[in-house]
């Protein structure tokens, strides 16, 4: 049904569907009637298009003509018009007949889990009479076919019922036109409607709106939103059914003009909107259409995003009649007046289908010093046991609220799941999460301007929408995969697999409302992203740089100190290292005399507040500026004796006050701060046993946790002085080489970890030191190894990889073995795993014997059908404006740049 539906939105099932049905002697009629008028009421949308020649030619010459013929649906239209072509007398008759025909297709929900169609097809001619009567003649002789009659209303209906495909339509003959349908409920519904006198046709509010005069334009799309929500509701769970609801009340009806570029579907037009009480227009009193200004604050990793542009932005709320009042209703009521223009609510990407996403919601202030003070009222009105939380990240304010569900109260059931909810001051806006996590992860984007304003690829959608609208819903369908995945019903999730080429082919969606006097101007975009001149999955060499000794590091990933771009540092056997830009040019050297163990950080310090470069050596922690130049009081000089393994920073609410923290092979921590003053209860903090990973740093409420895994399967919850937490250190039972995921909660119970044991036990414990699940991973035997990979570039994503035998097994954050693999050698493989968001992952398996590494995409399919020779592990980057990656990597005494992109 789903894959029915994708295709008839694009406007192409007027053509497809003349696959699914025969037809039948000409009942001659010289009355001329309009078919509209004949439509059910109950139609959800009708489209009217004419041309078809040209609309299947311009569909051919375009990248969405590839998209489309891959589809499930289009090999299903193949088939069928084959069965039609082996009645027809004619190939080159049939495409005439259909040509230059004004043809209406409505579309019906009939069930809670069907959707069908009815299709009004003209015949104006006795030579188009004589076709359809050789049409039908040839299904009488053919015995692949039945046929029957029968009388229903006075009117002759003829049912026929295709073996092979088990297809069975209905159709009957209607004053020089042909109504046929899947149907036949729908077609007596039809009946029924002609037979009154003087039906109202309905879309009679457009009588005078016909697109098709104008060029470009494929089709009339006539959208009921009264029938809007029972048709997505085949497609999503009803869960969200009531969101659906109240966003489609926007509006009655509407008629759009459909177009289709190279590389976007756009439909264009205008929209009555819904007068019926308690509707989302009556509420929203919209007069002029309000500017998105959100965006720089709007993470690149958003999801869906829906925007709310109205004076005053607490007109959004449903009334809710069964709400019982509440003492604090008045300041509520008081506080929501405050804002205005700008309402958001973003649900972020997620990784899993398993948990709900993560959603914020940002309210634009007219009057923040009057806004501040409200919500602080709230806060003194409210009697705690606990004390809130009040706290700086990165600059910016954050204060939790003693009103549970606060957005809900604000703006209404659309925005209810903020059990807990925290408030970021953004300028004017009020930024509402339901997690610090949240709150934390968001503001480091803003930081790191990791966000719409300054995204190329958001930045070219944006040129092409509504710079103004009162309401507009974004989608980006990579990112939402597993939100769409989540929230679409079993009987539709096959169907959503099936499609999904083209779904994240064209992963732009946006649907805008904007006032125009009575009526809503209507815009729909369907976009691809941009793509770049990189050739699909074939390896470009951008520069190759050779060296007079061997390279002995990976490319560390690191930031143009200017622009920001990104490049890499590489390290020789003579223990120098080179900066190389993105377009391959060398900048500074160092000279240490000892390898960089770990990796090196970039962080702003200083005055000007610059990126420089900060990592350690076996004993020392140096910090170089952008001409390889250290910075004053650095290098650190440890002592003599001491085998750093790795630095750590720690920036506890990213304020740039920096804590260096450093291990050594013995698993001893040593702290100091950014100016090397040793940090007390860090000289040493003693662990007896080799780190497994890096340790991390989590901020649970007002606590900081440090986190320390180590080999030997000791968990350690340190405080900031080095102090153990209660119930640490805890043993896993098993050694582990990986670290552990956390999912941060409103406490230490709440906050859980994930992490995988040697032998591939999955074990999830809180901060309370509680193992609270136990899960394993398929083990063939005991040769077979396991091992957790959290994203190069993004810590929240992680696989599980499985080694044996010379095989690398891969299982994702639900256990599931997305691929396996077998190399050359039985030798331990080093894993790495990039996720750039939605099916931008890429894997990455090097052999250390052979040198050679292998780069594989989201389902296992290896990139560029060979293995690169690369003696260390690489670094990726994502060009985002184009969709493409460039690829780092060493070999011998050389390194190169390689761009590719992925096969879709």
């Amino acid at each position: 049904m789903l894959k029915r539906f994708f295709f008839y939105f694009i406007g192409f099932v007027v053509l497809a569907s003349l696959a699914y049905y025969g037809f039948s002697r000409w009942q001659a009629s010289k009355e001329k009637v309009d078919l509209w008028a004949i439509v059910p009421e109950s139609a959800a949308l009708v489209i009217e298009s004419n041309n078809h020649q040209a609309l299947g030619n311009h569909l051919h010459k375009t990248e969405l003509w590839q998209q489309l013929e891959v589809l499930p649906v289009m090999q299903e239209f193949e088939e069928n018009m084959a069965v039609l072509d082996s009645v027809s007398p004619s190939k080159l008759r049939l495409n005439r007949f259909f040509n230059e025909k004004t043809i209406l297709t409505s579309v019906h929900v009939t069930s809670k889990t069907s959707l069908n169609f009815v299709f009004y097809i003209p015949v104006n001619s006795v030579g188009e009479h004589r076709f359809l009567r050789t049409i039908t003649e040839n299904i009488a002789r053919n015995p692949d076919f039945e046929q029957t009659s029968r009388k229903y209303n006075g009117v002759l209906l003829t049912e026929v019922y295709y073996k092979p495909l088990d297809l069975h339509y209905t159709y009957f003959s209607y004053h020089n036109n042909m109504i046929l349908s899947a149907s036949s409920t729908l077609i007596e519904e039809v009946v029924r409607r002609a037979a009154l006198d003087n039906p109202t046709s309905v879309a009679a509010e457009y009588k005078n709106a016909n697109y098709l005069e104008q060029p470009d334009v494929y089709a009339n799309v006539y959208i009921n939103n009264r029938q809007i929500p029972a048709l997505l509701n085949l497609f999503l769970k009803d869960e969200i059914m009531p969101q659906v609801q109240y966003l489609s009340s926007l509006c009655r009806n509407g008629m759009l003009q459909l177009k289709l570029d190279e590389n976007k579907i756009s439909l264009n037009g205008f929209s009555n909107p819904e007068l019926l009480k308690g509707s989302m227009h009556n509420n929203l009193l919209a007069v002029k259409p309000k500017p998105i200004l959100v965006k720089k604050y709007l993470p690149t990793r958003t999801a869906v995003m829906l925007h709310f542009g109205v004076q005053q932005i607490a007109r959004v709320k449903q009334l809710n009649t069964k709400a019982k009042p509440a003492a604090n209703d008045a300041t509520i009521d008081s506080l929501a007046s405050t804002f205005k223009q700008e309402l958001v609510l973003a649900y972020l990407e997620t990784n899993t289908t398993r948990n709900s996403p993560e959603k914020v919601l940002y309210a634009l202030s007219g009057n923040k010093r009057q806004t501040l003070q409200l919500l602080q009222k709230l806060n003194t009105d409210q009697v705690q046991k606990n004390r809130l939380y009040t706290g700086v990240y990165g600059g910016y304010k954050i204060q939790e609220m003693a009103v549970p569900e606060l957005p809900e109260k604000l703006f209404g059931e659309m925005f209810s799941g903020f059990e807990q909810v925290y408030i970021v001051e953004l300028d004017n806006y009020i930024l509402f999460t339901d997690e610090l996590s949240t709150a934390h992860a968001l503001i480091d984007d803003i930081l790191a301007e990791k966000v719409w304003s300054k995204s190329p690829v958001q930045q070219a959608l944006q040129g092409e929408l509504l710079q103004e609208a009162n309401f507009s819903f974004y989608i980006n369908t990579i990112n939402a995969w597993y939100i769409l995945s989540r929230y679409t019903s079993e009987e539709e999730r096959e169907s959503l697999l099936q499609a999904s080429s083209f779904i994240k082919k064209f992963n732009q969606v946006s649907v805008q409302y904007a006032k125009v006097e009575s009526q809503y101007y209507t815009s729909i975009v369907i976009r691809k992203q941009e793509s770049s001149n990189v050739t699909e999955s074939n390896y470009n060499t951008a520069f190759s740089i050779p060296f007079d000794s061997r390279l002995v590091s990976r490319p560390y990933p690191v930031q143009n100190v200017v622009d920001k771009s990104y490049e890499v540092v590489v390290q020789d056997s003579a223990y120098t290292l080179y900066n190389i830009t993105a377009d391959g040019k060398r900048t500074w050297t160092d000279s240490l005399g000892s390898s960089v163990r770990g990796t090196i950080k970039q962080l702003p310090i200083g005055p000007e507040n610059r990126l420089r470069y900060l990592f350690a050596t076996s004993n020392r922690i140096h910090a170089i500026n952008n001409q390889g130049e250290s910075l004053e009081n650095f290098p650190f000089n440890l002592a003599d004796s001491l085998n750093i393994q790795r630095l750590t920073i720690l920036d506890y609410d990213r304020s740039g006050n920096y804590n260096l923290l450093v291990d050594d092979n013995l698993g001893n921590l040593y702290m100091y701060d950014i100016r090397g003053n040793a940090i007390q209860g860090w000289q040493p903090r003693r662990l007896d046993h080799k780190l497994a990973a890096d340790p991390q740093h989590l901020r649970i409420g007002t606590r900081d946790v440090i986190l320390v895994m180590l080999e030997n399967g000791y968990v350690y919850a340190l405080n900031k002085n080095g102090d153990t937490y209660q119930g640490f250190p805890f043993s896993l039972k098993s050694p582990v080489t990986s670290g552990a995921v956390a999912k941060v909660g409103a406490d230490l119970r709440k906050t859980e970890l994930k992490t995988v044991t040697r032998y591939g036990e999955v074990i999830t414990f809180n901060l309370q030191g509680r193992v609270l699940r136990r899960d394993k991973l398929p083990r063939p035997s005991k040769r077979a190894m396991f091992e957790m990979v959290q994203a190069g570039n993004d810590d929240k994503a992680f696989v599980f990889a499985r080694q044996e035998q010379g095989k690398v097994a891969i299982f994702n954050q639900e256990q599931k073995l997305l691929f396996e693999k077998r190399f050359v050698t039985s030798a331990p493989k080093l894993v790495q795993y990039y996720n750039f968001g939605g099916d931008n992952i890429i894997y990455a398996i090097t052999e250390t014997g052979p040198q050679k590494t292998y780069l594989y995409d989201a389902t296992g399919r290896l990139i560029g059908g060979n293995a690169l020779d690369s003696s260390e592990p690489v670094t990726i980057y994502h060009n985002e404006a184009e969709n493409s990656f460039s690829l780092y990597k060493v070999y011998r005494r050389e390194l190169q740049k390689i761009n590719f992109r992925l096969k879709r």
